[in-house]
């Protein structure tokens, strides 16, 4: 399966991305078990981000649906509703961690978070915390120019209007057909 992964995006976005319309039709890479964990396992943070049980995935996916509403409310200069920044902010609070320093004697100090919230808790706690320093750093998020793609994307450069170079290019194929067609 092909996952609509981006790769350059930050991974609020990324998870934002797993659902969205395809031609009118939903597209939805939280629907089952097996598709979430084959969008974690392609996404790579399985090293780093715990395997999700399939009895959590109500909650990652009602996380995914107010993440979603929070970055596109960005996108389209509008305001999300109390209800995702609420359950955002909610998530968030659920990491209680803490740093800490470690300074073994022949090296230099360096900086050590520590969180007693483990599994699903701490994911979506990284989630929306995510979520929230991407919402409050200025980033310009984006929805992708693409006559069938509704992703989302952080705008780098002004001009840039698509999420993937694949959008770009069916959009300047398109372009070229039409020319040709009005010839």
């Amino acid at each position: 399966m092909e996952y609509p992964l981006l790769g350059t995006e930050p991974l609020a976005v990324e998870f934002a991305n797993t659902r969205y319309e395809d031609g009118g039709e939903v597209v939805d890479f939280l629907a089952t078990p097996e598709l979430m964990a084959g969008w974690f396992a392609e996404l790579d943070v399985v090293s780093r981000a715990r395997v999700v049980p399939a009895r959590d995935l109500g909650r990652l996916r009602e996380l995914r649906d107010h993440v979603r509403a929070v970055l596109a409310a960005l996108a389209e200069g509008t305001h999300p509703g109390a209800e995702s920044i609420e359950a955002v902010n909610d998530c968030a609070a659920q990491a209680h961690s803490s740093i800490r320093m470690e300074w073994p004697t022949d090296s230099t100090p360096r900086l050590l978070t520590d969180s007693s919230s483990t599994g699903t808790t701490r994911l979506l706690a990284d989630l929306a915390s995510e979520t929230i320093a991407l919402a409050t750093d200025g980033s310009v998020l984006a929805r992708c120019a693409g006559a069938d793609c509704r992703m989302l994307f952080v705008r780098q450069h002004g001009r840039r209007r698509f999420c993937h170079s694949s959008c770009s290019q069916r959009a300047r194929q398109a372009r070229y057909q039409r020319r040709l067609a009005t010839r």
